[in-house]
């Protein structure tokens, strides 16, 4: 008994010495973290301030600027200078310089228009006399309007408080005086207060700071101020702006010691415009209230300590046995909660496994599930059902052109138009991206036609994302039990293969599987294996087509065309496998080879004395598309040695018009390279006009569709017309293709248009033949 006692006493004495140990643990957790809430309260009223005193000076300032303009407006001699329209005895500089030994507005100018937006006086230059209402639109809405403006705007010098007051003599609206100020003195007064402040303005305002009076941008952000601290400047260069741009409250930088907080200003039209970013030393902010607040945490957490010691010596003097049993409740209690949380955790990750996180819809995994349970049920009761395979059409476009975050929107809005058109015991899944699967129990092909119908029509309608109007519509195809497949994997793989065939047969329609759609599918993996044997064997081969100069006759380019000599088909032309090459992804490698291959040829041919011209090749839209393949092009041109100004990149318009941004900045950088860009089948789309003076283009080619008839076609001579002209006035060249006859080449000249392709001159030749054309043609 003894023994037993000495046990018990010694486990009483660990939980003891446990229990301290935790409560040390634990003070200490709540003490930091206390603190830690504390400091954070610190910087964020601090960071508040900063802003406050930001907003307050800028307010001031403003306010200042303001009074100035409508002081000005009260000035006898201003109204003279308008009546008179001399500005020789006007002593607004003398203003000026009183301005700045007596206030902080040390940087201001100021302008004077009369009532027709004519400049009268500039105090930073001697340039008057111009009419600014067309150039600036705050001009002429003054004119039109008269009446006080004050703002914050970026011009071409740089970003300025600025402010018009209208000019009265008598109740007569006279003229205008202009006031404009810089954000220096703020910048200062910042400093005074122990502030550092550096101002950007967003790099959508570059382009308009076309003369930045500091000049000093980092990144595409012009800094607007002079006396910007330079260790600040460094810091936001090392980390980049885009970094602070996101700032809410504030954001502690430990390495430098320093609080930052943003301020913005946005434009007219509300508008990111300018970024305030605003730092102070952590080391001057104040915070010894902290330090005593948590000193009197730690003495109340020893004195505490120091009472649950007693206690549990008491406990263990008078009932060690009744603490013991009480320790084992709550330890009983606490596995109960335990057991409890980890089965709901349990059922999430069940649900987890078995659905899309996007959509909530059953996943593939959950769907093959039900699908085999299904297909037994039918069986044993002797029923129908159906498998709709639905993909999206247009997805990956609009994925590209508005981004990942507007397409998961999409597919979220899609799976509420798809759970309105089944039935409650249909069961809709999410495959992954753009494919969705319903599997209908106990159908009738009526009723899976009604269904998929609705579906069709309910996507007709607009999907509203992000106040974008998106057009979608689904591509479905169906495979019945028992006739399509007795098995989930069979019922799935044809209702895919009939999606297919609802593609191929113009989108947004649904197809019923038949057998002679697995013929197709075997078809189209037989031509993909083929395609890469191509690749392998070199079967690809260039054929060139002269580009003429019909007043010379003389050989200008050759546009490279891809022929494929297959072994046992013979000549295969493009239409018959490169719409297949793009869609399963083979195009990049067809390109790649061609393009390796043409521009060695050649250049051989020119190291041999033989006048090539200028070579075209056409870029493909996943080219237009890929960083790699301007990457390629590159090391291809440096690997042969081929002059660069003998190459031009020919690019349809509908394929920039899937990206027109993207296609820019990728054109842009071809263009770099000293390539020619030249738009394909000009005047098929519907779009790239406005584009157009975007574009690094230097030549239009008139689409053969318009040369092919418009000899007995006015409404095509008017197009090519058009063409020919625009691409005259914005000092394009002009290439017409498809020419087949004299009368056409005669029309063409007589229009302006000389450079000639066609069929007339020469068809596409294969490389030996083009070379002796060209020998011929020297």
């Amino acid at each position: 008994m003894l023994f037993y006692n000495i046990r018990i006493n010694m486990r009483i004495t660990l939980i003891g010495f446990l229990f301290l140990f935790l409560y040390f643990c634990m003070g200490y957790i709540y003490t930091q973290h206390n603190v830690e809430i504390l400091m954070q309260n610190r910087y964020k009223v601090t960071a508040l301030n900063m802003k406050r005193e930001l907003m307050t000076l800028i307010k001031d300032k403003q306010e200042a600027v303001l009074l100035v303009g409508i002081s000005l407006a009260q000035n006898p001699s201003l109204k003279t200078l308008l009546r008179n329209k001399k500005s020789d005895n006007l002593e607004l500089n003398h203003y000026s310089k009183i301005l700045q030994e007596n206030t902080s507005l040390k940087n201001i100018w100021l302008q004077i228009l009369d009532n027709q937006g004519k400049s009268i006086y500039r105090s930073w230059t001697d340039k008057t006399g111009d009419i600014l209402t067309d150039a600036r639109a705050d001009v002429k809405k003054m004119i039109e309007h008269p009446e006080i403006l004050s703002s914050i705007s970026t011009g071409k010098y740089d970003m300025t408080f600025k402010t018009m007051v209208p000019i009265y003599e008598g109740s007569k609206f006279v003229g205008i005086v202009e006031t404009l100020a810089k954000f220096d003195s703020i910048v200062q007064k910042m400093q005074e207060s122990n502030y550092k402040t550096l101002i950007v303005v967003d790099g959508a305002y570059k382009k308009q700071l076309s003369q930045a009076y500091t000049n000093s941008f980092i990144e595409d952000f012009y800094v607007a101020s002079l006396q910007t601290d330079s260790k600040l400047v460094k810091i936001v260069q090392e980390n980049s702006v885009s970094s602070f741009l996101n700032i809410d409250s504030y954001k502690v930088d430990v390495n430098n010691s320093l609080l930052f907080s943003l301020y913005k200003l946005s434009d007219i039209n509300g508008q990111d415009m300018s970024y305030f970013i605003i730092a102070q030393d952590l080391n001057k902010i104040n915070i010894e209230d902290i330090i005593q607040n948590r000193n009197r945490i730690i003495i109340g957490l020893l004195f505490g300590l120091a009472v649950i010691t007693g206690f549990l010596f008491y406990l263990y003097a008078i009932n060690y046995k009744k603490f013991i049993e009480e320790q084992k409740e709550k330890l009983e209690e606490q596995v109960e909660h335990k057991t409890q949380a980890l089965k709901v955790q349990s059922e999430e990750l069940r649900h987890i496994a078995h659905h899309d996180s996007l959509t909530n819809l059953p996943n593939r995994l959950l769907f093959f599930d039900r699908l085999e349970q299904a297909i037994k049920h039918a069986k044993r009761e002797n029923e129908k059902m159906a498998v709709l395979f639905l993909d999206l059409d247009r997805f990956k476009e609009i994925n590209d052109t508005y981004g990942h975050e507007t397409g998961d929107k999409l597919l979220q809005v899609v799976t509420t138009r798809l759970q309105e058109c089944v039935r409650e015991e249909d069961t809709i899944a999410r495959l992954g991206g753009d494919e969705f699967t319903i599997l209908l129990q106990n159908i009738s092909n009526e009723n899976v036609i009604k269904i998929s119908n609705n579906i069709l029509t309910i996507m007709q309608k607009p999907c509203i994302v992000k106040n974008l109007e998106l057009f979608v519509s689904f591509s479905i195809g169906i495979s019945c039990y028992p006739q399509d497949g007795e098995n989930a994997n069979i019922l799935l793989r044809n209702s895919d293969t009939a999606m297919y065939r609802a593609k191929e047969r113009g989108k947004n329609n649904y197809q019923f599987y038949n057998v002679s759609m697995t013929d197709i599918a075997m078809e189209r993996v037989a031509l993909q294996k083929d395609i890469r044997q191509a690749l392998e064997r070199k079967e690809f081969e260039a054929y060139y087509q002269p580009k003429i100069d019909a007043q010379t006759l003389k050989v200008v380019g050759l546009e490279a065309l891809i022929r494929w000599n297959h072994p046992t088909k013979g000549l295969i032309y493009p239409n018959d496998f490169i719409p297949f090459a793009e869609e399963v992804g083979l195009i990049i490698d067809i390109d790649a080879y061609m393009m390796r291959n043409t521009l060695r040829e050649i250049q051989e041919w020119r190291d041999e004395g033989v006048e090539t011209g200028r070579l075209s090749l056409n870029l493909s839209a996943r080219q237009l598309e890929s960083e790699e393949s301007t990457k390629e092009l590159e090391e291809t041109i440096e690997e042969i040695g081929f002059n660069t100004k003998y190459l031009e990149l020919e690019v349809t318009e509908s394929h920039i018009m899937r990206n027109p941004i993207r296609a820019i900045k990728v054109l842009d950088h071809i263009k770099s390279l000293g390539i020619q860009i030249s738009v394909d089948d000009f005047g098929t789309g519907y779009s790239s006009l406005s584009y157009l003076k975007e574009l690094p283009v230097d030549s239009l080619k008139i689409d053969r569709s318009f040369v092919v008839d418009m000899m007995q076609s006015e409404e095509d001579r008017a197009i090519v017309k058009i063409i020919i002209s625009l691409a005259e006035n914005l000092k394009l060249d002009v290439i017409a293709e498809g020419v087949e006859s004299k009368e056409q080449v005669d029309c063409l000249l007589k229009q302006g248009c000389k450079i000639i392709q066609g069929y007339y001159f020469s068809k596409p030749l294969p490389a030996e033949k083009c070379k002796a054309y060209l020998l011929e043609h020297q």
